[in-house]
């Protein structure tokens, strides 16, 4: 199964860029009115049983400890979205996807600075305080 619904595309970027927009898609969903607030308790849960000490391998077992509290956590997220309806999914990720920034990078020649474009800050100069021009 996928972490999203099949019209959804996958977000662009490495590894910690697509799990800060998963996060940020969970957040909204979370704050949304239009998701029962039952299927809200899911990704509490499993932050709940992350926080607390009661586990099912115990966290001094060396990788299982942790590997059981990060696959509970991130099933509890998968399983939230997948819950809620597909149609508001859709519309907090394309509102998410239209906030991000695409652009590239331009080499600019060592000791000269890129022609000024329209809208850019100038900075502005300081005015001489008359206690400045009495002296």
């Amino acid at each position: 199964m996928t972490t999203q619904p099949p019209s959804l595309p996958a977000p662009q970027g490495n590894f910690v860029r697509q799990t800060l927009f998963r996060a940020r898609l969970v957040w909204r969903l979370i704050r949304d009115g239009r998701v029962p607030w039952v299927w809200k308790l899911i990704p509490i849960a499993g932050l709940a049983y992350v926080i607390f000490p009661f586990d099912l391998i115990p966290d001094f077992a060396p990788v299982l400890g942790q590997m059981d509290d990060v696959a509970l956590f991130m099933g509890s997220l998968w399983l939230f979205v997948e819950l809620c309806p597909p149609d508001v999914v859709k519309e907090i990720w394309d509102e998410l996807a239209a906030v991000t920034v695409k652009g590239s990078w331009r080499e600019v020649e060592s000791g000269t600075l890129p022609e000024k474009t329209e809208g850019e800050a100038v900075p502005v100069e300081k005015k001489k305080s008359q206690t400045d021009s009495q002296k």
